[in-house]
């Protein structure tokens, strides 16, 4: 099936550059049952500036969450929260700006037939058009992480049929600094039809599975997200699913308090990234 075409405006703002020739993409039509949402002032800012001689291309990833009851630990996966070509900014002027909404979200997703994970794709929705697998509904809803005196709004209930989650509400038992999922009982598969976890929002508003697993049936996924985001050279297009791989990249802590972060690829290959207000 040829991947949908969909017109919208870049998903991050760029400078005039030169920029290569993408890989083709890929996506197929979906349904999305959640909310919209605009971003907020508080949201994270990432500027990335290449001082490399040839274009290149990067890609941002966020840290990956604590699933505490996942039986398999390794089995966590992570998307692509945005990518962009960028030419030599010395010459240029050329900058990109990554942007992601602060606000914490839980999402899932749900596919009419068994994908293998090569095959996943975490972008729920991008603007009026919904990209994700064939036959594929999802949802996502803003949660509060759980304090040591409680949470009014940590954690949401799974419903499967239709697909769709909860307003938050309190729960007890929940992890610190995580927020809970009331999973329903249902029947995994080898290559599993349901995917939980923590959901990013970027500046075009573009839905995607941060960091998420195949949850546990009939128990409460716990998920512990961290806002610490890395910046690493390579094509991995908005919503594919990468490999983990927190080497030579740029580490941009959020939970230092900062609201944007400028990251330098150098010409030697490196990285270096600087908080600011």
């Amino acid at each position: 099936m040829a991947p949908m075409q969909v017109k919208n405006r870049p998903l991050f703002t760029c400078a005039p550059s030169s920029r290569l020739p993408p890989p083709p993409g890929r996506g197929q039509a979906g349904s999305l049952r959640g909310l919209s949402h605009a971003m907020t002032s508080s949201s994270y800012q990432i500027i990335v500036r290449n001082f490399s001689q040839t274009t290149q291309y990067f890609y941002v990833f966020q840290k990956q969450a604590a699933f505490p009851l996942l039986p398999s630990p390794g089995l966590v996966f992570s998307g692509s929260l945005g990518c962009q070509s960028i030419g030599n900014y010395a010459s240029s002027g050329a900058q990109v700006n990554f942007g992601l909404d602060s606000q914490v979200y839980a999402g899932a997703f749900s596919t009419k037939q068994a994908a293998s994970p090569s095959q996943l794709i975490a972008l729920l929705s991008l603007n009026a058009a919904t990209l994700s697998m064939v036959g594929s509904t999802s949802a996502f809803r803003p949660v509060t992480l759980t304090t040591v005196d409680g949470s009014p709004d940590n954690c949401t209930t799974l419903t499967l049929d239709p697909l769709g989650l909860s307003a938050p509400a309190n729960q007890a038992g929940i992890a610190i600094g995580g927020f809970g999922m009331n999973v329903p009982s249902y029947t995994p598969l080898p290559h599993p039809e349901l995917y939980c976890g923590v959901v990013a929002l970027n500046n075009n508003q573009a839905v995607i599975l941060s960091s998420f697993v195949a949850p546990v049936p009939n128990a409460v996924m716990n998920c512990i997200p961290k806002q610490i985001f890395f910046v690493k050279m390579g094509y991995q297009p908005v919503g594919s699913t990468v490999a983990y791989d927190e080497s030579n990249s740029a580490c941009c802590d959020f939970t230092m308090g900062y609201a944007a972060y400028t990251v330098t690829y150098k010409a030697d290959g490196t990285f270096s990234a600087t908080g600011g207000p």
